[in-house]
């Protein structure tokens, strides 16, 4: 006789267990994706990121004065300053690591730090990345040939005084004290430490002195602090202050004692009887220069510089007893003015640690 008895079933347990690991693979297989996608996410926000950082870096080289960083040499520290893209935004800053010395160019970094602020996934950290180059400070270039480089030659009256191409510096090679042509030449080369002579005539020495006068006079060749009219001259009370003055016309020496910088005279320069013409720095004259009174000018001298643009120009004439002396140190201090921070090759990184 058949015997009805409840018998125990796997039925239910097995689908239950098939159900529970489906799930389990199912929650490991959404949580693999949402973990790639993440990494997909944040690896997608550092690659922005970073060329939000390295967009920022390069707008610096390109745009330093628009942005503000506008201390010439730059300061020892400047910034941060943000700039807003498409995406997010850099916050670059400049840091100084090493002065200007004399004629040896400062050294500067900077860094970029860009950040995302579109395309994050909500609730996660924006991308960030930082960039970083060293940069120096390079004054700009003047071929100097001489102490006092005379396109039209110079007449020394008296035997005292000196032109001295010595560097008083003591930092570079020693040049010519003067540089003229052999055509009218210079009548006291006992009163110069060493005379050059860079061509036969006026013409060929203007050829070759090696600055765009033309681009100078016409206001794109570089960007003077000050235009004396309509500006008054300057005071040069700081010591650490060397402008770009450019003068129009004529000019006697008065106001400019004790001055510093790049000196531009479009017409004449007369040093004054019985005034004082201390300058350090630069000296670009258009014409002749008459050299009376006390003079002691520390830098270089290029006087003449009409001849480029095809004008006679007289004689340079030196009465009684003077000194100019070539000086790297004033020369760079002058032209720092003019510089440019230059990125420096090999220097970039992208792994500047912040702290």
């Amino acid at each position: 006789m058949l015997s009805l008895r409840n018998r125990k079933g796997f039925a239910i347990p097995v689908a239950i267990l098939v159900i529970g690991v489906l799930s389990i693979t199912l929650a490991a297989a959404f949580s693999l994706v949402i973990a790639e996608r993440r990494g997909v996410d944040d690896q997608k926000a550092q690659v922005s990121a970073f060329v939000l950082a390295e967009q920022g870096l390069q707008m610096f080289f390109v745009r330093r004065d628009s942005l503000g960083f506008k201390s010439v040499p730059p300061a020892v520290k400047e910034g941060p300053v943000r700039i807003y893209m498409n995406g997010g935004y850099a916050d670059v800053q400049l840091d100084r690591v090493r002065p200007p010395q004399g004629s040896l160019a400062g050294l500067y970094v900077v860094r970029s730090k860009g950040t995302q602020t579109k395309g994050a996934i909500g609730g996660t950290p924006a991308g960030v990345r930082t960039v970083a180059q060293y940069a120096a400070w390079e004054p700009a270039d003047l071929a100097v040939e001489a102490g006092w480089t005379a396109i039209s030659g110079i007449k020394k009256n008296g035997n005292s005084g000196s032109f001295l191409g010595k560097d008083a510096c003591s930092d570079s090679i020693a040049l010519a004290g003067v540089a003229v042509p052999q055509v009218p030449g210079f009548n006291q080369p006992n009163t110069a430490d060493s005379v050059d002579y860079n061509g036969q005539t006026p013409q060929q020495a203007a050829a070759n002195v090696l600055i765009k006068w033309k681009a100078i006079l016409a206001g794109t060749g570089l960007t003077p602090n000050y235009t004396v009219p309509p500006d008054a001259i300057p005071s040069f009370a700081d010591t650490t202050f060397y402008p770009v003055i450019f003068m129009v016309g004529d000019v006697g020496s008065s106001a400019l004692n004790n001055g510093r910088g790049v000196l531009i005279v479009t017409g004449n320069l007369d040093t004054g009887s019985g005034a004082t013409f201390n300058w350090r720095g630069v000296v670009l004259v258009g014409n002749d220069i008459t050299g009376n009174g006390n003079n002691y000018i520390q830098g270089a001298i290029i006087s003449a510089l009409n001849v480029k643009l095809g004008q006679t120009v007289a004689i340079n004439t030196v009465n009684g007893t003077k000194q100019y002396q070539y000086n790297s140190c004033e020369v760079a201090k002058a032209m720092m003015g003019l510089g440019a921070l230059i990125p420096l090759p090999n220097t970039w990184v992208d792994n500047w640690v912040e702290y």
